[in-house]
C-alpha cells in the first residue's frame, strides 16, 4: 500500500462563509462535527455538495475561484501532492 504524501501549501483557515481557501485547487477539510459542505462556482452557482461526518478528514479539488462554505465551522488547508 502507497501513502500519498501531501505538502501544505498555505495555512490552515476556518471555514463557515464562502472561502477560495487562498485561491486553492487542492484542499484538506477537517469537519469536526457533521457538516454540510458546499463548493459553489465564481457567479455563486452550486457546483456540488456533500455531508461529512464528524471527525473525517478529506482531500477535495476545486478551481482557484470557487469557493467552499459549510453549515458549521470546518478546517481547511491547501495541499498539493508531494
Amino acid at each position: 500500500m502507497v501513502d500519498i504524501v501531501l505538502k501544505l501549501a498555505g495555512p490552515e483557515v476556518s471555514v463557515t462563509t464562502a472561502n477560495t481557501v487562498g485561491d486553492c485547487v487542492l484542499f484538506r477539510v477537517f469537519s469536526p462535527t457533521d457538516a454540510l459542505i458546499t463548493v459553489r462556482d465564481a457567479n455563486t452557482a452550486v457546483i456540488g455538495s456533500m455531508t461529512q461526518p464528524a471527525g473525517f478528514v478529506e482531500i477535495m479539488e476545486k478551481r482557484k475561484t470557487d469557493t467552499v462554505e459549510a453549515n458549521t465551522t470546518i478546517k481547511c488547508t491547501p495541499v498539493a501532492y508531494k
